[in-house]
């Protein structure tokens, strides 16, 4: 392998094993919040649902954002790999 593919493996290894940990801790603390959730009164309800009513463009936000990342990176490897061919 060159010296890029290790730095690109490099890098990727650095980046996803904080955030996977990260991930684990967010999980654990969601089961908790769950929990949570299931001992609140009926009355609170209104008051979730008109805050995610509010923060769901972000979540939308951040799933389209993700998807043209992803969108970007396939189609420049494919120019990349039509142009290796030619």
């Amino acid at each position: 392998m060159n010296t890029r593919s290790v730095l690109a493996v490099l890098v990727t290894l650095a980046l996803a094993v904080p955030f996977t940990a990260l991930a684990l801790v967010l999980v654990a603390l969601i089961a908790k919040g769950g929990e949570l959730l299931a001992t609140l009164p009926p009355s609170t309800w209104p008051g979730i649902l008109a805050e995610f009513s509010g923060r769901w463009p972000e979540l939308a936000g951040m799933v389209v954002g993700q998807a043209a990342i992803m969108l970007i990176l396939i189609l420049a490897r494919r120019s990349e790999a039509a142009a290796d061919k030619a």
